[in-house]
């Protein structure tokens, strides 16, 4: 692997950035040079917030407009704004479960139909796939780990080349003993949705 470029995007308080930085210890423990940045915006309000992990040969954690090799959605709008950095062989995993900004629930404009948004997500890049995160991660009995969803959705598409086990050790170390198993539970059903078979 020369590099591999991967965009995350969501909203304050979705674990974006713990997501990322789970990629990158692991790709550091399996000897895979890792760079990252992170953008907050206003997350505590639930602004947006974008992170951008390099993997391999690179030198910059910016990822350059067009060139994501996957991009990792945690909000369907979210996604859509963040193909400024895809190009037509990006693949794409996203939440489907929308968060209803300020601006929509007080009536000022309309939130776009989801599947309007995976159709146009469809139409841009190479693949999509549309992850209920939230709603795996509430069945799981752990809400909070619909990131580690995401994740193992990630995970499964093969772009990541990390060991799923990797992933694991990394988790184990990052997350409170009790949700351990809860959250390798919702990264192998993550993985499972988008394993190639």
């Amino acid at each position: 692997m020369s590099s591999l470029n991967v965009f995350f995007a969501g909203v304050g308080g979705q674990g974006i950035i713990t997501g990322a930085s789970i990629i990158a210890r692991a790709a550091i423990a399996a000897g895979v040079d890792a760079v990252m940045s992170e953008v907050h915006g206003m997350a505590q309000r639930g602004g947006s917030v974008v992170c951008e992990l390099r993997l391999g040969d690179v030198h910059s954690p910016m990822i350059p407009e067009g060139e994501a090799d996957l991009i990792i959605g945690f909000e369907p709008v979210e996604t859509v704004r963040s193909l400024i950095k895809a190009n037509h062989h990006t693949v794409v995993i996203t939440e489907v479960r929308p968060i209803i900004p300020v601006s929509v629930s007080l009536g000022g404009i309309a939130y776009p139909a989801v599947e309007d948004l995976l159709a146009y997500l469809r139409s841009q890049v190479a693949a999509v796939y549309a992850v209920p995160a939230a709603a795996m991660a509430e069945e799981i009995g752990l809400p909070q780990a619909a990131n580690v969803v995401l994740l193992g959705a990630a995970m499964g598409t093969g772009l990541i080349p990390l060991e799923l086990r990797t992933i694991r050790d990394t988790l184990s170390r990052s997350v409170p003993s009790k949700a351990l198993e809860a959250n390798f539970r919702a990264l192998q059903e993550g993985f499972e949705l988008t394993r190639k078979v």
